[in-house]
């Protein structure tokens, strides 16, 4: 009897560990009290990415979906944006600072740009050394000169399973939120997540050169439905890791 009791209490100890272990994780974080995404709006300055008919730019874009984003996730995680004006960041430079932020995770903001009879739509991309599609044949043109290093080129193959989960959260959740076509989830090498040191993601969204495709990207509302659906795929994202972590405790 003495026994049965022991191990019943041990047994309630251990779910009130398990539980507590989930609260820390979904209410602290690493860079304060919540957790800290690092959002990456792509291109900027000199490098204004794809531009529209309307002369619309994708620099401009990413900015804008990234702070409609960093306001919805607000009181939620803390957020860090790569940039915040219309400057140019180097891509080893937008690795180089999440890696120094240490965040739970990263996410680059980039539009769609083809003239390819392809729906518009949304992918979004994990990195993946030599498979899937070739990077370079698609519509993301924001790239490094062919001689620069490649220094941390294979930091993302320890995060390669909570990238990917990281993208289906974030993929499912936009095409929840907005219709958009389903381009899918894709594996490429993609330099700007290759020396990630976390789960780290690339979203193409819509076509910038498609007029409709552009106009609707101009829409504000339009935006901030993408922005709640990449903020409602984070917060999937943090609460499937909190879950992953109690089922995977052993005693």
């Amino acid at each position: 009897m003495r026994i049965s009791i022991t191990n019943n209490w041990i047994y309630f100890f251990q779910a009130c560990l398990q539980q507590l272990i989930i609260l820390v994780l979904t209410s602290i974080t690493w860079a304060g009290d919540l957790p800290l995404i690092v959002i990456d709006p792509g291109h900027g300055g000199k490098n204004t990415g794809a531009t529209g008919y309307h002369q619309s730019s994708e620099k401009k874009i990413t900015l804008t979906l990234a702070s409609r984003i960093a306001k919805q996730l607000k009181g939620q995680c803390e957020v860090l944006l790569t940039r915040k004006t219309d400057s140019h960041i180097p891509l080893l430079e937008r690795t180089s600072m999440a890696n120094n932020a240490q965040p739970m995770a990263f996410i680059s903001l980039h539009v769609g740009a083809s003239f390819r009879l392809y729906p518009k739509g949304v992918r979004t991309y994990y990195w993946q050394s030599g498979q899937g599609e070739s990077f370079y044949e698609h519509s993301i043109t924001e790239t490094e000169s062919d001689n620069h290093p490649l220094l941390w080129d294979h930091l993302q193959r320890y995060h390669l399973n909570s990238s990917k989960s990281l993208a289906q959260c974030v993929h499912n959740s936009i095409l929840s939120h907005v219709n958009l076509y389903n381009r899918k989830i894709v594996g490429a090498p993609l330099f700007v997540l290759a020396g990630a040191d976390m789960p780290a993601i690339l979203i193409e969204i819509a076509n910038i050169t498609r007029p409709k495709s552009e106009k609707r990207l101009l829409h504000t509302p339009f935006l901030d439905k993408i922005a709640r659906g990449i903020t409602h795929g984070i917060d999937q994202f943090i609460k499937k890791n909190a879950y992953n972590l109690k089922t995977d405790l052993h005693y």
